[in-house]
């Protein structure tokens, strides 16, 4: 089990893919079925492809170079646009009536949503920076 650069930013991007879920689940809204269908799908698909990757990595056993490129260029895309809609969202809103009945402060719940918006812009970028050590080795 040897830690190179790659099974790290994989580890990092698991960690922030996490972060974004339990954030998404304690200010999860109502925007859109088309940007709720995406954030949904980013978030959760990505636990799984990541998960698989790391545990690749980990056994010794990376994936094809073309198909982590694809991955990693296709969560980039996923993750960038979520976290705009979510900070587009979140921007504009001060609080909904579901964040009131679920029992957050009109505060509260902004500033969960504007730092999972945030969180999934980093992780975009830590896609690409993947893109560039995989596309280097």
């Amino acid at each position: 089990m040897a830690l190179s650069r790659l099974s790290i930013i994989k580890f990092l991007e698991l960690l922030v893919t996490l972060a974004c879920v339990g954030l998404h689940y304690n200010s999860s809204e109502y925007i859109d079925h088309h940007t709720v269908m995406l954030i949904n799908g980013t978030f959760v698909g990505f636990t799984i492809i990541l998960v698989a990757l790391f545990a690749g990595y980990m056994m010794g056993t990376p994936i094809n170079k073309r198909l982590d490129l694809f991955f990693s260029l296709i969560g980039c895309a996923m993750f960038i646009t979520s976290g705009v809609l979510i900070l587009q969202h979140w921007n504009g809103n001060s609080v909904s009536k579901v964040s009131e009945s679920l029992g957050f402060g009109t505060t509260d719940s902004k500033k969960v949503g504007l730092t999972k918006g945030s969180l999934a812009i980093v992780n975009g970028v830590l896609f690409l920076v993947d893109v560039v050590f995989t596309f280097r080795d």
